[in-house]
């Protein structure tokens, strides 16, 4: 029998690319037309324009040709901006980055080496990137350590999924917060454990070892994961807490995974495995992965969806109006448990962090003047993710993306903080 969730969780989105479609018939009893000439030029032109639009396609999709570029842009050429991050919103800066640079010319490197990683780097003086993007809220050490005054800025709402390898059940398992920490720290061992048989009536589970798979790396998915986990049990948040790396609980049954892409390798492959990372990896990995419907704090199982995340995040915002500014201190801002009845309770903002004064970008070897231009450039790109970058959030072409826009209050917020940038003491305005 299938795991069921609640009958108040929403319909997981389509998201296998060979999905049925439909096509419209073509009418049966057309009057007979009698031609003299041969149709044979007309299949010809019609195979050679099949062949240009497969190509075409193919080419879109691998990223053949660029956009055209913004002839009237004002934006220096030739600049890069340097960052690095999280590895959970990678799918996303990858079309931001691609259709960005269509438009303006400008390169933007950012080879997701983590989110802990990207934070180190941001944090030398000088800095060895540009920005730094992360699925966790700088804490209070993070802060002092950092040569100047950062700004926090969320860029998108994302799910963190529970992946599992279950072999012989379908669906979704139903998991709680207290099962999944009883889980990872141990005292649930085996997948027909009674705790995970009571959330799932019906449900065949193996006598199956549980191997936990978690990160070794220092990850913002982890981050989320240990702030849930903290919120669902008392020794968890007294005795493990929440991070970007913790000491695990130590158990027969576990393993350490370097990145998001071995997490996920594992769960696929080892059979009892579960473990956690992004909804868009999730759906688009290439084999189909097992993943959670979890209960919310209205005590619905909730299926991660886009839909089930924006939810999320917009009644979280909702609840907590007194967000503080861009300068200000986000360490206590969560996402997670968010109150309505269909709200993924595994949401998360990804920030976004440069320095109030932009003279602490990576320097320039061509002087100030290039430097400045560069601090312009750093503005435009980010006043354009919080414009035509969140249309883009949801999008399935060239890659699906399960990503979930800012709320408006949100975006505010993050335009506010950009006004307060400046260079050499003078506000900065974005090139265009």
């Amino acid at each position: 029998m299938s795991a069921q969730g609640s009958p108040d969780a929403p319909t997981p989105e389509p998201t296998s690319p060979g999905a049925p479609t439909t096509t419209e018939g073509v009418p049966s009893h057309l009057p007979e037309v009698k031609r003299q000439r041969s149709r044979g030029p007309l299949v010809a032109a019609i195979v050679v324009v099949i062949i240009v639009l497969v190509i075409a396609g193919v080419g879109y999709q691998q990223h053949w040709f660029s956009p055209a570029s913004n002839k009237g842009s004002t934006c220096a050429s030739g600049l890069t901006l340097q960052g690095d991050g999280a590895q959970f919103v990678a799918p996303l800066m990858d079309a931001w980055i691609y259709t960005f640079g269509g438009s303006t010319g400008a390169s933007i490197d950012f080879p997701a080496s983590g989110s802990g990683t990207a934070v180190t780097h941001f944090s030398e003086s000088p800095p060895l990137i540009d920005f730094a993007v992360a699925d966790e809220p700088l804490n209070a050490t993070e802060r002092a350590s950092m040569p100047a005054t950062p700004l926090t800025l969320p860029i998108v709402g994302g799910a963190l999924t529970i992946i599992y390898n279950v072999p012989g059940v379908t669906g979704h398992l139903n998991l709680t917060g207290a099962v999944l920490a009883g889980i990872y720290d141990g005292t649930i061992k085996n997948w027909n454990s009674s705790s995970i048989a009571a959330l799932n009536p019906g449900v065949a589970l193996p006598s199956l070892t549980i191997t936990t798979v978690h990160r070794s790396d220092p990850a913002g998915t982890t981050y989320v994961l240990t702030d849930f986990l903290s919120a669902s049990s008392g020794y968890w948040s007294q005795n493990i807490g929440k991070g970007l790396t913790v000491s695990w609980p130590t158990n027969a049954t576990q393993t350490a995974q370097d990145g998001n892409s071995k997490v996920l390798s594992t769960v696929a492959t080892l059979s009892g495995a579960i473990g956690y990372t992004d909804l868009t990896d999730t759906l688009t990995y290439k084999t189909p992965l097992q993943y959670a419907a979890v209960e919310n704090p209205s005590g619905h199982f909730i299926v991660p969806t886009v839909n089930s995340t924006a939810s999320a995040i917009n009644d979280l915002v909702a609840a907590n109006p007194n967000l503080p500014d861009s300068a200000g201190n986000w360490y206590n801002v969560s996402m997670i448990n968010a109150p309505g009845a269909t709200d993924y309770p595994l949401a998360t903002f990804v920030y976004l962090y440069i320095y109030q004064n932009l003279n602490e970008l990576t320097p320039l070897p061509s002087g100030a003047a290039a430097t400045a231009a560069k601090a312009g450039l750093m503005v435009y790109w980010i006043e354009w993710i919080l414009s035509t970058g969140q249309t883009m959030t949801n999008e399935t072409k060239p890659t699906q993306l399960y990503y979930a826009a800012l709320p408006a209050s949100i975006i505010a917020i993050d335009e506010a903080g950009l006004k307060t940038v400046t260079f050499n003491g003078a506000a900065v305005s974005a090139c265009t």
